[in-house]
């Protein structure tokens, strides 16, 4: 059984999951995990899918070309098989708040990286204020923090950094 990423991009519009996913099922795929989102009009489609060895090696040939078709620049990631973990870990949510500002997602990625800790998926988010229309960023990850990482160190150091950011963060087990 063959595991590819495919990463596919483009103008947002009704129908683009249906086509991509037929296209998908008829070569004998399996989407065994996917992120979607629209960002303001650009549609971002991040898959795994699972095929046998043969249907892999068609469906290689012939994405990026069904992609195009239905308005998608496609490209796919690499054969590699997965990196095993070093490690195990415990898994933990993080959520900030903020009045927007350039470099709150790099601060905390820069604090979490220095301890080890591996992030396993991030979504953030501006909007308006409900009261002020003051653009509100909020993150939120799911995180590994690695067994040796004293989680109430790691806590005092994202408040600490927070603080100094005007944000709140919470830190809770996944």
């Amino acid at each position: 059984m063959a595991e590819i990423v495919i990463t596919a991009v483009g103008p947002d519009r009704p129908g683009l999951v249906n086509e991509l996913s037929g296209f998908l099922l008829e070569a004998g795929a399996n989407i065994a995990d996917s992120r979607m989102v629209n960002l303001r009009g650009q549609f971002a489609v991040l898959l795994l899918i699972e095929a046998n060895d043969a249907e892999a090696q068609n469906i290689r040939h012939g994405v990026v070309a069904a992609g195009s078709k239905i308005g998608l620049h496609v490209t796919l990631g690499p054969d590699a098989p997965p990196a095993g973990r070093a490690g195990g870990g415990v898994p933990f949510r993080l959520r900030t708040y903020a009045m927007d500002q350039p470099g709150i997602v790099h601060r905390l990625t820069h604090l979490l990286h220095r301890r080890g800790v591996n992030i396993e998926e991030l979504q953030t988010r501006l909007q308006p204020g409900s009261y002020t229309g003051t653009p509100l960023f909020t993150m939120e990850m799911r995180l590994t923090v690695p067994t040796g990482v004293a989680v109430k160190q790691l806590r005092t150091e994202l408040e600490e950094l927070c603080g100094s950011l005007n944000c709140d963060v919470d830190l809770d087990p996944a």
